[in-house]
């Protein structure tokens, strides 16, 4: 688990830009025994395409998983978005991106949620 981690924060040291404000959040997962990837892939393109419809680029998140053949059982997901800043981060939550997490996405995910690692990293100057 700590080598994980420690892998995935080198792995943000590499994607973060030199803007002191930027921010990642990462989520750490398992996938619900019920849910295919392809299927939860599908739930995060109906929010990057609210997302996308209201100015904030067209992938804000994105899906990562380990090599099949890595020994790791837990958190073998990982899904991670990008902002220029909190700020960014807090706007781009409107009226419809709410409703989207609040009336489909979390009550769907809510035992998945529940159990993931989720962090929220800044660039350190």
């Amino acid at each position: 688990m700590k080598t994980l981690l420690l892998t995935l924060s080198l792995f943000f040291v590499s994607l973060v830009s030199a803007q002191s404000n930027e921010r990642i959040s990462i989520h750490l997962f398992d996938l619900p025994e019920n849910i295919t990837l392809s299927e939860f892939k599908a739930d995060l393109d109906k929010a990057n395409a609210i997302y996308e419809k209201n100015g904030f680029g067209k992938t804000r998140y994105k899906i990562y998983q380990v090599a099949s053949e890595d020994e790791a059982n837990d958190y073998r997901y990982m899904w991670l978005s990008t902002w220029i800043s909190d700020t960014e981060y807090e706007t781009s939550h409107s009226d419809e991106m709410q409703e989207f997490w609040d009336n489909y996405f979390y009550p769907k995910y809510e035992v998945m949620l529940e159990k993931q690692l989720y962090r929220k990293y800044f660039y350190a100057n």
